[in-house]
């Protein structure tokens, strides 16, 4: 799915269902504030990710939080996922669908899938779902809306 069909979508279901959005976001980021997570991990994102943080924000959308790069944010990525942690899973986690599970990007090379994965935090350990895009999983997961 491509970004501009994702915004399609979004705004049909804000106009249809606003309290599914009732929450708010948080601040959108610049990509100078990208590239300060990417530094501090010491990985390269994926550009939905990076889109969605300059449209959207991140925070809550609909039944799931996508975590932010704005630093004001209870669900700034940094202040919620260890360094430590994505190196020793090879996981970056940017959904958190507060059942202790997290939507991310299998990270290879230092460099992130585009692809969403689920980490199961009762097995602990990651789980290859559909092949959904950011995107798709978004829709899937925030607004139960399959494609």
């Amino acid at each position: 799915m491509e970004f501009s069909d994702f915004v399609d979508i979004i705004t049909e279901v804000k106009k249809k269902k606003p309290i599914l959005f009732g929450l708010g976001s948080d601040d959108v980021v610049s990509t100078e504030q990208i590239i300060y997570i990417e530094d501090y991990y010491n990985i390269e994102i994926p550009e939905s990710y990076k889109l969605f943080l300059e449209k959207y924000g991140g925070g809550y959308f609909a039944s799931i939080v996508v975590y932010s790069g704005d630093i004001n944010s209870d669900f700034y990525i940094i202040r919620n996922v260890a360094k430590e942690w994505i190196d020793k899973n090879k996981f970056f986690p940017v959904i958190d669908f507060e059942t202790g599970d997290l939507g991310g990007f299998n990270v290879h090379n230092q460099k992130c899938d585009d692809n969403i994965c689920i980490f199961d935090h009762d097995e602990n350990r990651i789980i290859q779902y559909d092949r959904y895009n950011f995107f798709q999983a978004l829709l899937k997961y925030g607004l139960n809306i399959s494609l």
